[in-house]
């Protein structure tokens, strides 16, 4: 867990093995609008209620701005390409690797260069029926782990194991083209190894690194990427 949230102030370039993850608050600034490209535009108006439009397009200008930093560039003049399930990656430059990811009011965006990763980020709603979500969308070994603990213990466990699950699939930037259950995780432990078993073509268990990100209480968060345990930088906007 991170000792504390630098200010994007703070920011500066780091060697290449550093994970920098991002945090930040969905309220539309002033100019957001005005950087995104003219799909992103259509993609956020697409959405009925006013309050997720803007959600949407604040998203994507952070994400816009966090990147600018790293290329060097205009927030603006970020060029986006999308892979065949719709996976955001950078048009004309083969690194950095990113990922972003928004639930209600906050959003979360993780970059690394030289190896894939995903994140993910919900908002830990109350009241669920943990063990029948768990049932259709976990492995049966995930789903039986969680059904052995308390049911005020299933919560936390169960926004832990989706947060994670949903990381590794956007690391792969499959979309909804490989199930769920098709994996297995250890969702009560951190770091590398947590990947106990998938059936994803090529892919080795082995090389996938697992962390939490630190939100409290309401937010669950996480991290999943490719390769070693890598130094981690934590950045609040």
């Amino acid at each position: 867990m991170p000792e504390r949230w630098r200010p994007a102030r703070e920011w500066k370039p780091a060697p290449d093995d550093v994970v920098d993850v991002w945090r930040f608050e969905l309220e539309v600034q002033d100019g957001d609008w005005e950087i995104l490209a003219p799909d992103e535009t259509q993609t956020a108006k697409r959405l009925v209620v006013e309050e997720k439009r803007d959600r949407k397009a604040s998203a994507r200008a952070h994400l816009r701005r966090i990147l600018a930093r790293y290329l060097g560039t205009r927030p603006q003049d970020v060029q986006f390409a999308y892979g065949e399930h719709g996976k955001p990656m950078l048009a004309d430059h083969d690194e950095p690797c990113f990922n972003l990811s928004h639930s209600e009011s906050k959003g979360l965006a993780a970059v690394l260069r030289g190896a894939r990763i995903g994140v993910d980020l919900e908002f830990a709603r109350e009241g669920r029926e943990f063990t029948e979500i768990a049932d259709r969308f976990f492995s049966q070994a995930e789903s039986a782990e969680l059904r052995s603990l308390p049911p005020e213990a299933r919560r936390v466990a169960f926004y832990r194991a989706w947060t994670r699950k949903e990381a590794y699939l956007k690391a792969w930037g499959t979309g909804l083209s490989f199930a769920s259950n098709r994996f297995t995780i250890d969702y009560m432990g951190e770091g590398p190894g947590s990947l106990l078993a998938t059936e994803m073509p090529e892919d080795d268990a082995s090389r996938w690194c697992f962390k939490d990100v630190d939100l409290g209480s309401t937010y669950t968060g996480a991290i999943c990427l490719e390769g070693p345990d890598r130094p981690i930088r934590w950045w609040t906007i």
